[in-house]
């Protein structure tokens, strides 16, 4: 009775979690936490892709107008999708910086993204005299919050991973992202003062996207998911009751994969392979190679 579950979320459907996890007296309490937010003005700058004119133009440009426009000073976080764009974004402001400036000194850009050293990465939360751009993924969107950020460049995209059954491979596909992660990056720049968040989309596309991101197991391969259920005698992936059940055919895809790796006999029981492999925190394919070696 003593025991309490929280599930905290920055941009969860918080009625659903309710509903799902409700005892005899009801849905489970929702408990909003808000931080302090100050108002933050949208402006669409809808843009489409040409051969003369892309991403990094669109960006340069949306940094140009918050240069010049009355937002207080502050610095800009733009939303990237990958290590890759933040280097042609990069590269693309740096040789704009005269522009952006506007014959003040040069703001700093600084990359955000996993792959980074330690050291550049504290570099985004260290105190800076000047403006900075800060170049970031959806890192920065839910996992950490960087400092004295007052204007935000959201594209409306992001790299998600997902797993296709039919061809057995993993892919990091840009795409979309949902109202509640375009919410979330609005927010970003309202911590401090009034906020600025300049979408590179027009209202309308925003409105036709869905409400909230696809959770990550309709998205991945479900071998690891089964492997540890059945490690806990949790009983068939099927029966369980997740929150958003995933599709029976990939389910049907974990076991297989499972199989083929030893990993559960015909009865689809644990073998001695899948027990080492359930210790490891790795993909069963992973884990298979380490305990064949």
């Amino acid at each position: 009775p003593d025991l309490k579950v929280v599930v905290t979320s920055a941009t969860i459907d918080a009625e659903r979690f309710a509903r799902h996890f409700a005892g005899p007296g009801g849905p489970a309490p929702v408990i909003g936490v808000s931080g302090r937010l100050f108002p933050v003005e949208q402006r669409w700058r809808p843009f489409e892709e040409r051969r003369d004119y892309g991403l990094e133009d669109a960006v340069a440009d949306a940094v140009d107008e918050l240069w010049s426009g009355p937002t207080g000073g502050g610095d800009i976080l733009v939303f990237l999708p990958g290590e890759r764009e933040i280097r042609d974004v990069a590269e693309h402001l740096r040789a704009r910086l005269v522009r952006a400036a506007r014959g003040g000194p040069a703001p700093e850009i600084l990359p955000l993204y996993a792959r980074l050293s330690q050291g550049e990465q504290d570099r985004v939360f260290a105190p800076s005299h000047g403006r900075r751009i800060v170049l970031a993924t959806n890192v920065a969107e839910t996992s950490l919050t960087v400092p004295g950020i007052r204007c935000v460049i959201d594209p409306g995209l992001a790299r998600v991973k997902r797993y296709s059954w039919r061809s057995k491979v993993e892919q990091l596909q840009v795409e979309p992202i949902s109202q509640a992660a375009a919410d979330q990056r609005a927010g970003r720049c309202g911590r401090v003062a009034d906020g600025v968040c300049v979408r590179l989309y027009d209202e309308q596309d925003y409105a036709a996207r869905p409400r909230y991101t696809d959770p990550e197991i309709v998205r991945s391969s479900l071998a690891g998911v089964i492997l540890r259920m059945h490690s806990l005698r949790l009983g068939s992936a099927e029966a369980f009751p997740f929150l958003e059940p995933p599709p029976r055919k990939a389910i049907a895809d974990g076991y297989a994969l499972l199989a083929e790796l030893g990993a559960l006999d015909e009865a689809n029981a644990l073998t001695s392979i899948g027990a080492e492999l359930a210790r490891l925190p790795l993909d069963p394919r992973v884990g298979r190679m380490i305990v064949e070696a």
